[in-house]
């Protein structure tokens, strides 16, 4: 009988003593893209995204939160006969028995608990630890007490309200563009360092048809989802929030870049206020002809209902990482195309500087980062979750997207940029 196995790597030694003689561990599968296509004792180790169907009977998980585990199994189209989830409390393992030793299987479900236990113990440490960092500012924020100073920064709702009253462009700032300016690691993109200049010039400056927006994680974070003010007081150590500060104008009114994350942020059962941020969001587009410029793969719109109310779509697509190596033929290419057009961009940083470089030309051009990925997830109501044929960034493993065809997105490409400076197609 062959088997793939999801976990149980670190006790590789003991998977032996845990499955019956007749039984193959086949290969293994991790979400972890550092580990995948690794081997280890000789077996492969796949992503969820890619390894071989119809080579095993069945798939063992051996993570004590099976459920989340599981789900993705049956997102990816796994049969659940074929899932067996040794910590599932509904699993009967003597019905197993040709798989399992019983009792090495109820010992390590034993351990797996206590070590789950102690990581959830050393999260809830962590977490207060980040609180007691933290807690202050966020004090500060509630309180408006300005002996401890707090970026000024508007509402999403009147970020919103901005862009369509003055039809003013934006560019966003969050941790990667912050990182890229003081010269650490971003993601999809290597270093450069005239991206840096760039965002460090923009970041400080005052075009009155362009708005700077940026995360607004600096106070009470208010209305934000437990989880999400964990994140952010794990990264907004007080070493880092002085490096954010010593590039902030705090005697400026920023705008806010979560205007661009309607939903996961927030409460997930709060749909009707969500649906609302949406709809204010569409109001931008409406019966406008839209320029997209997005990555490879990123596919805004398509599957989803988010930019029907446009006139027209129109796209330039171009590489879903290191888009600033290729800066100037994007420009070049928004310019022709970006005429009389609301240009959406999704390009992580890229497209931070492109708006304001586009804006200072007249023209009118929105960062509007994972928008379109935010909007499939709120139709699907479980937070952040995997769109197959979507390039996602931020969900490991979430970069294999799956090949379609779809006529209408096809058709609305006038211009690829490529990542090897070859020009247009």
């Amino acid at each position: 009988m062959k088997i793939a196995v999801i976990g149980g790597k670190r006790a590789i030694r003991e998977l032996d003593k845990l499955f019956c003689k007749n039984v193959e561990v086949s290969f293994f599968i991790d979400n972890n893209l550092q580990i995948a296509t690794r081997l280890i004792e000789n077996k492969k180790v796949y992503s969820p995204y890619d390894f071989p169907k119809g080579v095993v009977d069945y798939i063992v998980v051996l993570v004590y939160e099976y459920g989340v585990v599981y789900q993705e199994l049956m997102d990816l189209g796994v049969d659940a006969a074929q899932i067996i989830n040794l910590n599932d409390p509904d699993t009967d393992l003597f019905a197993y028995g040709n798989i399992f030793h019983i009792d090495a299987a109820e010992r390590l479900k034993l351990e797996l608990r206590m070590d789950y236990m102690d990581r959830k113990i050393k999260a809830l440490e962590d977490s207060q630890r980040y609180f007691e960092q933290n807690y202050l500012y966020e004090a500060v924020g509630i309180l408006k007490d300005r002996e401890i100073r707090l970026p000024q920064i508007d509402s999403v709702e009147n970020t919103c309200a901005k862009i369509i009253a003055d039809r003013c462009s934006i560019s966003r700032y969050g941790d990667g563009e912050f990182e890229i300016i003081l010269g650490n690691k971003a993601v999809y993109q290597h270093g450069n360092a005239q991206l840096a200049i760039r965002l460090k010039d923009i970041l400080t400056s005052d075009l009155e048809n362009h708005i700077v927006a940026i995360a607004d994680d600096y106070g009470t974070m208010k209305g934000l989802r437990k989880e999400n003010k964990n994140v952010i007081r794990k990264y907004m150590t007080e070493e880092k929030r002085e490096e954010h500060y010593t590039l902030l104008d705090m005697d400026r009114k920023y705008y806010n870049a979560y205007i661009s994350r309607p939903y996961v942020i927030y409460p997930h059962d709060e749909t009707e206020k969500a649906r609302k941020r949406f709809d204010d969001l569409k109001q931008i587009w409406d019966k406008q002809d839209i320029l997209f410029v997005e990555g490879d793969k990123t596919r805004m719109g398509i599957g989803n209902d988010l930019f029907d109310n446009a006139r027209k779509i129109e796209r330039i697509i171009a590489p879903n990482e290191n888009a600033f190596d290729v800066y100037d033929e994007i420009y070049d290419a928004a310019l022709e195309y970006g005429k009389n057009k609301v240009i959406l961009i999704a390009l992580g940083p890229t497209a931070t500087v492109l708006a304001y470089d586009l804006a200072k030309e007249g023209y009118w051009a929105l960062d509007i980062g994972h928008l379109d990925l935010e909007y499939e997830w709120f139709l699907k109501g479980k937070g952040y979750s995997y769109i197959p044929h979507k390039y996602n960034n931020e969900m490991l493993g979430d970069t294999r997207v799956e090949e379609i065809f779809d006529k209408s997105y096809e058709a609305s490409i006038l211009a690829q940029i490529l990542s090897t400076h070859e020009g247009l197609s």
